[in-house]
């Protein structure tokens, strides 16, 4: 009798053995002996049965990543983790997995780039130390400007921005945004940034190209007109609000370097007169010329 009920708990130990080797943990586990023994393709194929047991929990993925990047195989890693959270966009065990192997293997911009498309506000939730946000900006880059603006980049979230001016791509080691932007030069101004988190995960990169096109004045107002006359004219220039007009009386075109009007001038001999009026943003007007010519 006593054999009996030692052959039957041992059967039921048996069965119970078999039964946790072809769960889930089970295979799981059986998985990093056989890795811990150097078998890693027999590792890899109890990884593989255990995901295909439960796709949506995360020590599978974790472990065949790893052993991936064990193998310098970071491609067939990135693979079988984008495919997860494709097929398993609402699975926490799934984005934790890729977090957690991107963070080991020190790949923060693939993470940035998984929380930036992941919508369940669940996984956001328990993995909002790993979301790291697009930067705001204050203005709009479908309208074209005609004044000097100040751009201010912003985040909800503690951590850092970095951004570039020059069409470069925005890296850690660009300018720290500390103070609005001024866009003060005319034409397309290219502003990209980045926002880092606490975790020093950075979000994807953020693009934006604002327009500036200043106005630009009529041609300025010259009195006398162009003639013949037989004694000296006083020439008058109109300078409207913001410009400074400037002019030639040799026939060459003006500049900001030519004479700068500041009042009614004499002309008394055969000149060409051009002016042109310049604003605070170097923006130039057509230029007005004026011909006099003096009869003896």
């Amino acid at each position: 009798m006593i054999l009996g009920m030692i052959l039957f708990l041992a059967a039921i130990i048996g069965i119970g053995v078999l039964i946790y080797r072809n769960t889930y943990t089970g295979v799981v586990n059986q998985g990093k002996r056989a890795e811990a023994g150097g078998n890693t393709t027999k590792a890899e194929d109890l990884y593989l049965r255990a995901i295909e047991k439960n796709g949506e929990k995360e020590d599978a993925y974790v472990s065949l990543a790893k052993l991936y990047h064990g193998r310098d195989q970071d491609d067939k890693a990135d693979t079988l983790l984008q495919e997860a959270v494709n097929t398993y966009p609402d699975s926490t065990g799934v984005y934790r997995a890729a977090v957690e192997f991107y963070e080991d293997t020190e790949q923060t911009e693939k993470i940035a780039y998984i929380m930036s498309t992941c919508t369940n506000e669940q996984i956001l939730t328990e993995l909002k130390d790993y979301v790291a946000k697009i930067p705001e900006f204050s203005l709009d880059d479908d309208k074209v400007y005609d004044n000097v603006q100040e751009l201010t980049l912003s985040s909800e979230d503690e951590g850092t921005i970095y951004y570039t001016l020059d069409g470069s791509e925005a890296t850690t080691d660009s300018t720290e945004y500390k103070e609005p932007i001024q866009l003060n030069q005319e034409g397309e101004t290219t502003v990209r940034a980045i926002f880092v988190n606490k975790k020093g995960i950075a979000s994807v990169e953020v693009q934006k190209t604002y327009t500036i096109q200043f106005p630009v004045a009529d041609a300025p107002a010259v009195s006398p007109t162009t003639g013949q006359y037989s004694e000296a004219v006083s020439v008058e220039i109109q300078v409207p609000d913001g410009y400074t007009a400037y002019y030639t009386l040799d026939g060459t075109e003006p500049s900001d370097q030519s004479i700068q009007y500041t009042g009614a001038f004499a002309v008394y001999e055969d000149t060409e007169l051009n002016v042109v009026l310049i604003d605070g943003n170097g923006k130039k007007s057509e230029v007005t010329t004026r011909k006099y010519r003096f009869s003896s």
